[in-house]
């Protein structure tokens, strides 16, 4: 009856039913929740760029993941850099607000970029999520902690497959913002 005022509460709860899905391992059904808020989250941002973007940004992130749990792993990349190509764009226009989506965005794509396996693409994007997220850590690292604990691991993973020895510095940076997280 009101779709302006209903469609991105409708698309929100797609992409939630989506992500459960997963959880419950029914990726078919999951897929399709989150291709069906994805739809609707492009028509709103296409309308509203200015208030829909970082939504369709988590949308394609989210399409991304549920591509890459089905091995569809170019679909999946696609969906994933354009999310992060989407997140560069608002960080680069309001940093405070999406520095960290940019962050979480780049470990996003690294995880498919594994599950692809292109480790050396996954080392790459895992370590310039930390190397964005760090300097956010060291200032709040209760807000930030637990997105460059997963940033980190996801580059010492990368770094493994890759048959790479991570980067010590940035590691021993990690640790540092980190410490006394959760104590």
């Amino acid at each position: 009856a009101r779709p302006d005022a209903f469609l991105p509460d409708l698309a929100g709860s797609l992409n939630n039913i989506g992500i459960r899905l997963s959880e419950l391992g029914r990726r078919e059904e999951a897929l399709a929740a989150a291709q069906e808020a994805l739809d609707i989250r492009r028509q709103l941002a296409t309308a509203r760029p200015d208030a829909f973007l970082p939504d369709l940004a988590g949308s394609l992130n989210n399409i991304g993941n549920r591509l890459s749990e089905l091995g569809r792993h170019d679909e999946a990349l696609a969906a994933a850099q354009e999310a992060l190509e989407i997140y560069r764009q608002l960080a680069t226009v309001r940093p405070d607000a999406f520095l960290p989506d940019l962050a979480m965005s780049l470990g996003a794509n690294a995880e498919i970029q594994m599950a692809a396996d292109r480790p050396q693409a996954a080392v790459d994007l895992a370590a310039e999520g930390l190397g964005v997220i760090l300097p956010l850590t060291e200032k709040r690292r209760d807000a930030f902690g637990q997105l460059t604990m997963a940033l980190a691991q996801t580059y010492v993973r990368a770094a493994q497959l890759a048959g790479l020895e991570p980067d010590v510095a940035l590691l021993q940076r990690a640790a540092a913002a980190m410490e006394g997280w959760r104590d």
